[in-house]
């Protein structure tokens, strides 16, 4: 088997189900330790989940070009006609969980890594990986980097999310932000004969998430807060929770709700207006008490829609069908719009985004065969700086 699908093949099977990213850290570490031109580190973020950053210097000045990619992947439901962690090969296909989303695009870099050193390849500048963990729930391994300071002198990064879609593979410069939010709400237990000597929680719960969602909806159409990539704030209460049998006045609630936001309207201003509703609630003494949890918090990302990195991405990918979009979803794009200097994002990688987190997701190899190429002649042009 040729290296690069043994990579692939491998990675697919340690199985790092939204966990145990620390086994896929350590198997990359392991590819390059014969390897006297390339650094290695492992950097941690929570017990058994390991960041990984993988390091090739040129052979003169010039700009550090990095591919970033996430070590887990979603757990794998049922239903599956090929085993999930195996990497069966059918064809022209690799299936697995995470064939798709993303470990072929974190193969692709590793090989491409492998077979620059191999080659004792001429170019200027550093080109690294990264890998990092929790992507899936959370995004905390590329934020312990940005905040670490690991990543402050990286000029271009690509995350190698799938982003083929409808005949096109998509540059994706911009995505919107996330929150993901609990409203927990306490109230008072009675006899539901007898409901005025309790506080209804679901009452409460019910009033507050119409109130809440006319102020998210004026925001929504408020034409001052539109961003012309992305679109508008919106919000959407997802998920209830209360009570506990039919002839008790509920003392408790449990709402759930995600919003996703455009930098006219941002992750802080959104927070802020949760905020203010739970306290406005709160100054009633015949409502439950709410209290609000934030489960993740991103924000919008707007990069440059023309710059070196996806001029080179173009031109290195020049005979696919290349078109600089937006992401209505989110990415690790909004853990890096915070690093402190001017770089470079995109969003390019191998693979269907339609297949991610299904069942029977695979990547077609002749896809990742190219994403290898691409990523290749992408470093080498932007290194130089052309």
């Amino acid at each position: 088997m040729k290296r690069h699908l043994k990579i692939l093949q491998e990675l697919i099977q340690i199985p790092s189900v939204n966990d145990e990213e620390e086994e896929v850290a350590q198997y990359i570490a392991g590819l390059f330790k014969d390897y006297e031109s390339i650094e290695t580190e492992i950097i941690n973020s929570y017990p058994g989940r390991d960041n990984i950053l993988v390091k090739l210097k040129g052979a003169r000045p010039g700009k550090i070009f990095a591919v970033s990619g996430h070590l887990d992947v979603v757990e794998t439901g049922d239903g599956w006609t090929h085993p999930p962690f195996e990497g069966v090969i059918e064809g022209n296909k690799m299936y697995g969980r995470g064939t798709c989303d993303m470990k072929a695009g974190v193969a692709a870099a590793l090989a491409m890594i492998l077979d620059l050193a191999d080659e004792g390849a001429d170019f200027a500048g550093e080109i690294w990986f990264i890998g990092t963990v929790g992507e899936e729930v959370g995004m905390q391994g590329a934020l312990d980097l940005v905040e670490g300071g690991y990543l402050d002198k990286v000029d271009g990064i690509v995350i190698p999310e799938p982003t083929k879609r409808d005949g096109e593979n998509q540059a994706i410069f911009a995505s919107k932000g996330s929150i993901m939010y609990t409203i927990h709400g306490e109230g008072k237990a009675a006899h539901s004969s007898m409901p005025e000597l309790g506080i209804n929680a679901i009452m409460t719960a019910a009033e507050f998430i119409q109130n809440t969602q006319k102020e998210f909806d004026a925001v929504t159409n408020n034409p001052d807060y539109r961003n012309d990539e992305l679109g508008v704030t919106l919000n959407v209460f997802s998920v209830i929770e209360g009570g506990r049998q039919f002839n008790s006045v509920p003392d408790y609630v449990v709402i759930k709700g995600n919003a996703r936001t455009v930098p006219e309207y941002d992750s802080a201003r959104a927070v802020a207006l949760l905020q203010a509703a739970v306290d406005k609630n709160n100054e009633n003494p015949e409502n439950a008490t709410l209290t609000l949890e934030l489960n993740q918090v991103l924000d919008a990302a707007q990069s440059k829609k023309e710059s070196a990195l996806i001029r080179a991405l173009k031109e290195a990918g020049k005979d696919k069908n290349i078109q600089v979009r937006p992401l209505i979803g989110t990415c690790e794009l909004s853990r890096y719009i915070h690093l402190p200097q001017d770089v470079d994002l995109v969003v390019y990688g191998p693979g269907l985004t339609k297949m991610a987190h299904k069942i029977d997701e695979y990547i077609e190899i002749d896809e990742y065969e190219d994403t290898i190429r691409i990523f290749k002649d992408m470093a080498m042009l932007f290194t130089e700086g052309k």
